[in-house]
């Protein structure tokens, strides 16, 4: 999803949620949460060659929501268990913290 179709999806009221997904000591992505066709769906934020965005810190992903007019979102903080333990696969935790800007 792009930042036109984050704002279109923000006047339709078909946005669900905007979650900065923060993971480790990793760059901030954004994920957003959207109605499609009656099905919820979710998509990391993309710039127009379809990479990724990533953020340095929370005020660049509170810019780029405020441009679509949004002025709420979640901090997700996903804590990855010791791997070293993990059988197959590990196991992640999300922690979800309410924002406002």
């Amino acid at each position: 999803m792009n930042i036109e179709q984050l704002t279109t999806a923000n006047h339709d009221h078909s946005l669900k949620g905007v979650n900065f997904i923060e993971s480790g000591s990793g760059p901030i992505v954004i994920e957003v949460e959207f109605k499609h066709e009656g099905e919820l769906h979710k998509e990391l934020m993309k710039t127009e060659d379809g990479h990724n965005i990533t953020c340095k810190n929370i005020k660049e992903g509170y810019d780029l929501c405020l441009k679509a007019g949004i002025h709420s979102a979640n901090l997700v903080q996903i804590l990855p268990h010791d791997e070293a333990c993990q059988s197959s696969y590990a196991d992640y935790h999300r922690d979800s913290i309410p924002l406002k800007f």
